[in-house]
């Protein structure tokens, strides 16, 4: 048994792009989304191994191991190759929850890559291990790629591309506020087939194209997200937070998954820097990273 600890990397990842295609007869949700990883905020988990059993440890959670995707993971790999090695995980939180980042997803991702590069592991196929990411969650199997990539379906159907967004520096603001995901999907549902938005000015200020620019890539990737029709209007929190972006030098801003973050581009890095000082000030935490 090797007593020394591996230290594993997951990332965030954000959203650019996010359309809601249908609701599926299983009650699942289609998409067509562009995720791009975003390096400058992840989690990382201290891997030790010991005879038995997967343990976890993290301070900022009280989450029974059996419930945290670390150990589904693990316990889904283990019954797919029948390698099962004893595992104590100290996972320190980086990525806040409910902000449509990913960082469980990218987790268990990250737990799935351990697992299937190690030395003693068979080993599986990549269609198999994608396959089995995907039964973790919808946008696990982007967190095995190491780039962007359009993902269909319900996120598992990815297609890796190239985004363009060299010079730009992205300022990533996470409002305290948690979005279910559930009920934005729910809400959308009911909401986006059935009637008409009610147009409120509050609203309009977050759709205006921005002045400084009106794309944030040299690609032409547009920046829209279906869940900002439902989310916006119910968290003023992060509707303030894209409006003060949009604002104050951001080219581009959209919030990422079905929120709280609102991911935005800057071609000046002392502005991006301002900004993000400025949030602090109103209890907006933010993380900067320049492509």
């Amino acid at each position: 048994m090797n007593n020394s600890t591996t230290i594993l990397t997951a990332p965030a990842k954000v959203n650019l792009y996010l359309k809601i295609v249908r609701k599926r007869e299983d009650g699942y949700h289609e998409l067509d989304t562009l995720f791009h990883p975003f390096p400058a905020l992840a989690d990382t988990l201290e891997v030790s191994e010991k005879t038995e059993g997967c343990t976890i440890h993290c301070e900022d959670f009280d989450l029974p191991a059996e419930d945290n995707l670390i150990y589904k993971a693990w316990d889904k790999y283990a019954a797919a190759t029948g390698f099962r090695p004893g595992l104590h995980i100290k996972l320190i939180k980086r990525t806040p929850t409910g902000a449509g980042l990913g960082g469980g997803s990218s987790d268990a991702a990250a737990m799935l890559r351990y697992l299937d590069t190690h030395p003693d592991s068979p080993g599986m196929e990549h269609d198999k291990l994608t396959a089995l990411a995907a039964g973790l969650g919808a946008d696990v199997p982007f967190f095995l790629l190491d780039g962007p990539a359009w993902a269909k379906g319900i996120g598992e159907i990815l297609s890796p591309c190239e985004v363009d967004l060299l010079g730009l520096t992205a300022l990533l603001a996470c409002p305290d506020v948690h979005v279910n995901t559930a009920w934005a999907y729910k809400e959308w549902s009911n909401r986006d087939n059935s009637q008409n938005f009610e147009k409120k000015d509050s609203f309009h200020l977050t759709t205006y194209a921005s002045g400084n620019n009106k794309t944030a890539s040299q690609t032409r990737v547009t920046l829209f997200n279906d869940f900002e029709k439902v989310v916006l209007p119910e968290f003023s929190k992060i509707r303030e937070t894209k409006e003060y972006l949009l604002k104050n030098g951001a080219c581009g801003a959209v919030m990422s998954g079905s929120g709280a973050s609102v991911i935005s581009f800057f071609r000046d890095r002392n502005e991006a820097e301002k900004v993000a000082t400025d949030l602090k000030s109103t209890k907006v935490d933010s993380v900067i990273h320049t492509f």
